[in-house]
């Protein structure tokens, strides 16, 4: 056993050094600065996995700008790239404020400008009250002239505000874009293994929750396989399918995010395990009536397959014990015959487990 293990691990180091090598490669045939979010970006672009990102950066040619290669990053919500989005946003935001601090300090001066002449106004009219109409009729004009800059500076600030509001509002909607890369998958859209731990932390800390939870780790097999043999447009379709597909098989108030390559998990309230179980036999069939469409061959087309794992939260669990009863189960289910559901109980793998087949009538 000691082993195999250390043989697993020595071929996935060889692997992933022959990944970094080609990335490496790839950056200096480009002409691309070695910066570490520029690793990123190059790496999905070979992985496959964003095929538009992989044209996009293709189209840049050789030696691309650094400023060109970031925004192609931040277009594709890469996660390295989250950091300048916020800082992008970050300076927008410090840059405004001063703005709208200048514009504050100068109506702030013209009130008390205003507040001065009305001071000395009366102050002369209580020194002297016979004074002449000419002088009178002057320091009205003044006052009037005042009050007249004292509105324009008014107005003036008035929308100043009102353009700082739009532009915080903006930036808001900049700085959500830049956290999505850290909760969302960018091949799918869906939330990912980083959001999917915070919902189940939240809903399992909630008070006084008192329905069950019960989370569901699938594995589509078949989908790696797509991807290996005919290249990331298939998959990307494939993916796009199935994530449509997931998002139309759970109630408004459940969650699903991509957790892994092929895995999915997906989160449910208010359901008994009997009752997870009928919502992945029927995912599981769904996905089994997927037909995947093959880029160049038109009568040809690719089956998936699911296998399932379920976990129900018990009282006190964190969302670590949750994610790996699920985890757990999945595997083991992975590991029959035949691709299956298992739901999770102590005794997994034991006579106590169930295993539901696919194909079970």
């Amino acid at each position: 056993m000691t082993r195999q293990v250390a043989a697993n691990t020595g071929r996935s180091q060889t692997k992933s050094t022959t990944i970094i090598l080609k990335v490496a490669q790839s950056m200096s045939q480009l002409g691309i600065a070695a910066l570490p979010r520029n690793y990123e970006l190059v790496y999905e672009a070979l992985s496959g996995r964003l095929p538009q990102l992989s044209r996009d950066l293709a189209a840049l040619g050789a030696t691309p700008q650094q400023d060109a290669l970031d925004e192609l990053a931040l277009k594709h919500h890469l996660v390295a790239h989250g950091a300048l989005a916020a800082d992008r946003a970050r300076a927008a935001a410090q840059e405004a404020l001063s703005e709208l601090a200048l514009q504050l300090r100068h109506s702030l001066a013209q009130k008390h400008a205003f507040r001065s002449q009305l001071d000395r106004f009366k102050d002369r009219l209580v020194a002297d009250p016979v004074a002449g109409l000419s002088e009178f009729a002057d320091d009205a004009a003044r006052l009037r002239d005042a009050a007249g800059l004292l509105m324009n500076e008014e107005q003036a600030f008035q929308t100043a505000l009102q353009v700082s509001a739009e532009r915080f509002a903006a930036l808001e909607g900049e700085f959500a874009e830049s956290r999505k890369p850290l909760t969302r998958d960018p091949a799918t859209g869906l939330p990912n293994r980083l959001a999917l731990a915070a919902r189940l932390r939240t809903m399992l800390e909630a008070e006084g929750i008192t329905e069950p939870v019960a989370l569901l780790v699938v594995s589509v097999e078949g989908l790696r396989g797509i991807a290996e043999q005919h290249g990331g447009s298939a998959a990307e379709k494939a993916l796009g399918k199935l994530s449509t597909l997931f998002r139309k098989s759970i109630k408004k108030s459940d969650f699903v995010a991509r957790v892994g390559g092929q895995e999915f998990a997906f989160l449910c309230s208010d359901v008994t395990e009997e009752n997870a179980e009928a919502i992945a036999q029927r995912i599981q069939q769904s996905v089994e009536a997927l037909r995947v469409a093959l880029p160049g061959r038109a009568f040809t087309t690719e089956t998936l397959s699911l296998s399932a794992g379920i976990a129900t939260a018990q009282p006190m669990a964190t969302p670590a014990d949750v994610m790996q009863q699920a985890e757990l189960a999945l595997a083991a289910a992975r590991t029959g015959s035949r691709s299956g559901i298992l739901a999770y109980t102590p005794e997994l793998g034991g006579k106590r487990a169930k295993i539901y087949s696919p194909h079970a009538a």
